[in-house]
């Protein structure tokens, strides 16, 4: 990139969802853009990796469109450029083994395989159809702020499409999914799972639309994230955006509550008149903007809110012929139970507290033959984990060092997870071509996301820091947004999206009434210098 001249409009840290989405509503209204990136890639969380000939997602495995994210690429100009696949889920438990293709299909799977508990499971399911109801009425292009509409008005349109939900909304909002599993269903193995699956602590209503999501609004890029991010990166750096890689923002030069540039790690600096920040917002506050600019109640809210939890990842590459392994996973997503012990909390100081969890298997290999070389397939193996487990994994807190210790038990956890994949391919260790694992700490490594979360802050309304949940942008710096999961609730993909497009509105309205103020205060010093009896040439 050019270094003569480091000064643009807007700086927008972070190339994930967020930034990306940032940088093209920036870039669309006009203005010079500088994208810095931590890694050596867009995506963020949404990356992909290419190993050996083989594909990986090394994040999220699929995404919500929600009525957010496809139109915000098609304003973008990103939509006609990728194919977006409809992504199945199968569900394997003790009891069950099906596909969700619809609501109603699935209650009736689960009535079936357990008719003991066929009551309990209407009333599961008569809440889920309620929650799909109320996604399908409320979740619009037309009527979610920000994305076709930037007026206020739009709030109280998107607001009254709930209205005849209002008596759901008490327990769907401020309920956890775990008591309220166990206030309709009878004590069971499948309910103990059930309120096992996700996030832990997450609210009824973030666990009830998971359903409708699977069932009717989970997407995949044809060609991997990796293709979609790049594809993205190739129009924005078309259209005059400059991408930085491997450079991380350490600090902001600050004057009169405005940042003036921002400094990496490298020593370089970077001048702006908006910057768009879409980090961990802890870091963020504490590190770029400074906790001086905070109150005290600000600072010990945010100080008590949890993240989200962390994932691991094991990268299979297979000598084994996707048409076989499609046979064996039948769909590209599968959760998978081994037995009735899985549980998403994990016991920190248990060594072997891997061996407990559940598995969410990925592999779209079987529909896309461009992940993987031919003749052979590529899976992605994930549960969910912790940072702080086991002593941050023998780290000792050192979250940016692979110490021999690190590197060790990172081996006995991947043996670990492939052995519970066995139990649904139980000759899998023969075609291992490839094998790796991300850690929590990985994750931390390379989006600075602090702990490895991967959804924001945790997925409970009553844990949320801030009044607002769509998009808590503004800082305590006049010119500095922030975006990103952290940012709206629930923190997913296109809510982070949207996030992105909020704070660059907010930046160009924060930009013109800038520019409004200098025209002003440059008539008013004219005006004067005209009155007096020394007018100055220029």
């Amino acid at each position: 990139m050019e270094r003569s001249n480091p000064k643009y409009d807007a700086i927008v840290i972070g190339a994930g969802i967020a930034g990306m989405t940032a940088a093209s509503e920036l870039n669309l209204r006009g203005q010079n853009v500088l994208v810095i990136e931590h890694n050596h890639q867009p995506g963020g969380l949404m990356a992909g990796i290419r190993r050996k000939g083989y594909y990986f997602d090394v994040g999220c495995q699929s995404f919500e469109n929600m009525g957010i994210i496809f139109p915000l690429l098609e304003q973008y100009g990103i939509l006609s450029e990728v194919e977006f696949v409809r992504a199945r889920y199968r569900l394997k438990m003790p009891g069950i083994d099906t596909v969700v293709y619809s609501l109603e299909q699935t209650r009736q799977e689960f009535k079936k395989s357990f008719p003991e508990f066929a009551e309990g499971f209407d009333r599961v399911f008569d809440v889920h159809e309620r929650t799909s109801a109320l996604i399908k009425r409320s979740f619009l292009p037309e009527l979610i702020p920000f994305v076709k509409s930037e007026r206020v008005s739009q709030y109280g349109k998107f607001l009254a499409r709930m209205l005849p939900f209002a008596g759901d909304l008490k327990s769907l909002m401020f309920e956890d999914f775990e008591d309220w599993y166990k206030r309709l269903l009878p004590k069971s193995g499948v309910r103990d799972l059930l309120s096992t699956c996700g996030y832990s602590r997450m609210n009824v209503f973030v666990a009830s639309a998971f359903w409708h999501l699977w069932a009717e609004d989970y997407w995949y890029p044809r060609g991997g994230f990796g293709h979609l991010f790049a594809t993205w990166e190739k129009k924005l750096t078309q259209r005059g955006v400059t991408f930085l890689y491997k450079q991380r923002v350490t600090a902001f030069d600050k004057k009169n509550d405005n940042a003036t540039a921002v400094v990496t790690q490298k020593g370089e600096r970077f001048e702006a008149k908006q910057i768009v920040y879409c980090g961990d917002y802890k870091k963020g506050m504490s590190d770029l903007v400074g906790l001086d600019h905070y109150s005290e109640s600000e600072k010990k809210r945010l100080a008590a809110t949890k993240h989200s939890d962390a994932l691991l990842s094991v990268y299979l590459g297979l000598n084994f012929p996707r048409e076989e392994l499609k046979k064996i996973v039948k769909a590209a997503h599968i959760f998978y139970f081994p037995n009735n012990l899985c549980r998403t909390a994990m016991d920190l100081g248990d060594p072997q507290a891997h061996e407990k969890v559940f598995l969410e298997i990925t592999s779209h290999c079987i529909d896309d033959e461009s992940l993987a070389p031919e003749g052979k397939s590529s899976v992605v193996l994930q549960a969910f984990s912790r940072s702080e487990w086991n002593q941050h994994w023998l780290s000792g807190g050192k979250l940016d060092e692979r110490s021999l210790e690190y590197r060790d038990l990172k081996r006995k956890v991947t043996d670990q997870i492939i052995t519970i994949f066995e139990g649904l391919f139980p000759d899998v260790r023969k075609y291992i071509e490839y094998c790796d694992l991300g850690s929590p700490l990985t994750t931390h490594r390379f989006t600075r996301n602090e702990l490895g979360g991967t959804c924001g802050f945790e997925l409970n309304w009553k844990n949320y820091p801030f009044m607002n949940p769509l998009a808590h942008t503004k800082t305590p710096l006049k010119n500095v947004q922030f975006a990103g999961h952290f940012t709206v609730w629930p923190g997913a993909v296109p809510t982070a999206a949207l996030s992105g497009k909020i704070a660059a509105v907010r930046a160009m309205k924060t930009l013109g009434f800038q520019k409004a103020k200098r025209k002003f205060s440059a008539k008013v010093n004219n005006n004067i210098e005209i009155g007096s009896n020394h007018v100055e040439l220029r």
